[in-house]
């Protein structure tokens, strides 16, 4: 069997295998460019195509992805990686990335800005050789929502007098993949009450954080709304306010 009959099957098993070749086309001096048609015998190793999987990445994050290339037997050109179709709010960096002739992929960046629209994208990837024709593949791209959570206050407003005591519970709300400790912090509490503790943390597992309303003896009176803010490590703060009575002992 010769080694032109070898380098054509190869190059036509890269093509079909996970990958439906009507959304991928070799490139190069090889390449038949006529529809979209694969080389003929012989000329498959003078060609390339290229791979990339499919990739996720979330609102705010960036995900590393790798761009693959396989080469006929003669082909050792640099290739330049176009990136076609990207959704609104994401980017690729490098933004004009380069296989180079011995290189066997390229890492790139994907990344999704607070802008970018969630859901499932088709992306065109084009690649550029020195001379010949261009090779094409697409991969999938799912923009996902960020991992957030949310606070849950008392169904009822609680009610303490000067120099009492009320434990409250906070709860939480998560999505299925967040899981990160929740630090509470407390605003706009009136004269005289404090929280304890200052600095109650809704750990990872749990699904709330019980605290204690400290009313002292000469605690303004009346009813107050109290903000309070969850600082997870990463990403955004949650907020949610409630209301409680302060009464004449």
């Amino acid at each position: 069997m010769s080694r032109a009959f070898i380098g054509f099957l190869v190059m036509t098993l890269a093509a079909v295998v996970g990958c439906d070749q009507s959304k991928r086309t070799a490139g190069g001096p090889g390449a038949t460019t006529s529809g979209g048609k694969p080389p003929l015998y012989g000329q498959a190793d003078d060609t390339f195509t290229l791979t990339l999987a499919a990739q996720s990445v979330k609102l705010g994050d960036a995900k590393e992805a790798t761009v693959g290339i396989k080469r006929g037997t003669n082909f050792d050109q640099d290739v330049g990686i176009q990136f076609v179709d990207l959704p609104a709010g994401v980017t690729v960096s490098p933004a004009d990335p380069t296989l180079k002739h011995g290189d066997a992929d390229a890492k790139v960046t994907l990344k999704a800005t607070d802008v970018a629209v969630p859901g499932d994208y088709t992306v065109k990837v084009m690649g550029h050789p020195t001379k010949g024709g261009d090779a094409t593949t697409e991969f999938k791209l799912t923009v996902a929502p960020k991992d957030t959570f949310t606070l849950s206050m008392p169904f009822l407003s609680p009610s303490l007098k000067q120099g009492d005591a009320k434990a409250v519970s906070i709860g939480i709300k998560r999505d299925k993949t967040f899981d990160q400790d929740v630090a509470l912090s407390f605003a706009d509490l009136p004269s005289g009450v404090t929280v304890e503790p200052a600095g109650a943390t809704i750990k990872n597992g749990d699904g709330e954080a019980k605290f204690t309303l400290k009313a002292a003896d000469d605690a303004a009176l009346g009813t107050f709304t109290v903000k309070v803010t969850g600082h997870p490590k990463t990403g955004a703060d949650a907020t949610r306010e409630f209301k409680f009575t302060v009464a004449k002992k």
